[in-house]
């Protein structure tokens, strides 16, 4: 399943603080519903419902259910190392990392950021995860009020996004980019 498929809204915006905010936090509250009741459906494959636990993982974090977005997050992530599908571990780690972040388990998320920045670099299976990797331990600093680190993180990803060419990814970058300048300013 793809956020496409799901009936409800599932967008999202970025607040001031770089984080998720629902457009339509009802909907997205029936859209999670709607993904709980795809993974009752017994006959679904393991990838498939790795793939919802991790969307449900994902949603659970932006409406504040940390608690349960971990569990999530980690049965996804161990879904798919029996599966011995690397990206897509790589991916839920990312998301349990920032769900952490959220948490203000600073311990846990800079340990699991650096672990994962340093995989993009150095590992050829993740590298086109890079920008990811830079863009969420930049988020990861911004919490925690490292602004300056946390701008040269968001230039890197920023560097490797324009390559791609992806205008929502860019702006993203673009718009965390200017959230730190405003605060190195101050």
């Amino acid at each position: 399943m793809n956020i496409s498929d799901i009936p409800h809204d599932m967008t999202f915006k970025f607040g001031p603080n770089l984080r998720e905010i629902p457009l339509n936090k009802m909907d997205m509250l029936y859209g999670m519903m709607y993904l709980q009741k795809q993974l009752n459906d017994t006959a679904l494959d393991k990838h498939e419902k790795g793939k919802l636990h991790g969307l449900l993982g994902t949603y659970l974090r932006i409406v504040g259910e940390l608690e349960e977005s971990k569990q999530h997050l980690n049965m996804a992530i161990d879904s798919f190392r029996e599966l011995d599908r690397k990206q897509s571990v790589f991916v839920n780690q990312l998301r349990l990392a920032n769900t952490y972040q959220w948490h203000n388990d600073f311990d846990t998320s800079n340990q699991m950021f650096y672990e994962l920045v340093e995989a993009a670099e150095n590992d050829p299976d993740y590298t086109q995860y890079k920008d990811f990797a830079y863009q969420h331990q930049g988020k990861n600093l911004f919490d925690q009020e490292k602004y300056r680190e946390a701008l040269d993180y968001f230039q890197k990803a920023l560097e490797l996004r324009k390559d791609h060419r992806n205008s929502e990814l860019i702006h993203s970058t673009e718009t965390a980019i200017e959230a730190c300048e405003k605060k190195l300013a101050k």
